[in-house]
């Protein structure tokens, strides 16, 4: 049977995983070679990076792609550290166990919880207890500003147009555990909401995404009461079906009408 064929359009965004057959990045050099050769392939071609983690045996990318397709640039990378890897290591053959799996992310809303998922994969696999603790993600060039092979300002800035403001945001946001704790923060955000609205067809109006005028000062004391517990604009958003930029955008105008 063929392998199906990959989903591919301009614009379209992965998270790429490839596992090795044994750890194929044993040394730290390894997992810089890696990026060295992504990043050749990144200058040569028409992608972005997102995020990215390396494990001893595995890697993890998010990236956005536009003209050149994945498979292209992903045959390259893949090429180019096995020949790497086998003249090191004086090993024949293809280092990686299988061909490279590729998750296409449809809903830009969710790519801060795949970059989420992808700098705790060392957290997952006990490879550290915090992420402060491991160094093969790319978390610190976003907690610091560091411009790089990842471009921070894709996710950074649509977090706050205050590169500072941002920064803290994205902090905030990476130590909430969404996995073991999202149905906990839906229900939350929801009486929130419900405390805010005082009946149920208004409630139903804004969880639909109406855009009713008289709904307005409704959403802005609900973004307040939320930020004020701590929750970051992308969990407000969401649960109400509005971005992020949306969410700044009432809180810049806190004064009610």
């Amino acid at each position: 049977m063929g392998r199906s064929p990959r989903i591919q359009y301009y614009g379209a965004m992965y998270h790429i995983s490839h596992e090795g057959k044994c750890n194929i990045f044993k040394e730290d050099e390894d997992k810089t070679k890696l990026l060295e050769i992504l990043e050749n392939v990144k200058e040569k071609s028409d992608f972005i990076v997102l995020a990215y983690s390396i494990l001893d045996n595995r890697y993890d990318f998010l990236i956005k792609f536009h003209n050149i397709p994945v498979s292209k640039c992903m045959q390259k990378i893949n090429m180019e550290y096995t020949k790497y890897y086998n003249s090191k290591y004086n090993h024949k053959g293809r280092p990686y166990k299988n061909r490279y799996k590729s998750i296409i992310i449809e809903d830009e809303r969710k790519i801060l919880d795949i970059i989420w998922e992808i700098h705790r994969i060392p957290i997952e696999e006990r490879f550290a207890n915090s992420l402060d603790e491991y160094k093969w993600t790319s978390d610190v060039l976003y907690k610091f500003n560091l411009e790089s092979i990842v471009d921070i300002g894709y996710i950074l800035n649509q977090l706050d147009d205050d590169r500072n403001k941002a920064m803290e945001e994205y902090t905030n946001l990476m130590k909430f555990d969404i996995i073991n704790n999202c149905k906990y923060i839906d229900k939350h955000l929801d009486q929130i909401l419900k405390d805010v609205c005082n009946n149920e067809i208004d409630f139903d109006l804004i969880k639909e995404g109406s855009k009713k005028t008289y709904l307005t000062n409704l959403k802005k004391e609900y973004i307040i009461r939320c930020k004020e517990l701590g929750y970051v604009n992308s969990q407000i958003g969401d649960n109400i079906g509005i971005t992020d930029r949306a969410v700044r955008k009432y809180l810049e105008t806190r004064a009610f009408c």
